[in-house]
């Protein structure tokens, strides 16, 4: 995975199943990317846990201890998978988006939804 110093995160409000959240986006152009293979031309799940280990909550600097996701993505613009970030002994939902494709490549974008106190 390649990481650029330029990371782009936005925070907008949502209403999520009736409960009001944050959900924080970080959008890194060429920032984090992953290997799309195999015929369905997906990421592989085990890739995409990893890369969402990366990601932190905005301001806090506090990585996912673990992400779960229930599957791969496959390699097309807009798709997403919803995935489960663990902080500690707090499970977030995350998810992963496709931000782009070029051949392979696999632009990510990752969003963790934090819900109001």
């Amino acid at each position: 995975m390649k990481r650029k110093n330029i990371v782009i995160i936005v925070v907008a409000v949502v209403a999520v199943l009736g409960i009001g959240g944050t959900v924080a986006w970080n959008s890194m152009p060429d920032g984090a990317t992953a290997t799309a293979s195999g015929p369905g031309h997906t990421v592989p799940k085990a890739d995409l846990e990893e890369a969402g280990k990366e990601f932190g909550r905005p301001g806090s600097g506090d990585t996912p201890d673990k992400v779960s996701c229930p599957g791969g993505l496959k390699a097309k613009v807009e798709e997403k998978v919803d995935c489960t970030a663990t902080f500690g002994d707090e499970s977030k939902p995350m998810e992963i988006s496709v931000g782009g494709v070029e051949g392979d490549e696999v632009s990510l974008t990752f969003g963790v939804l934090e819900k109001k106190a």
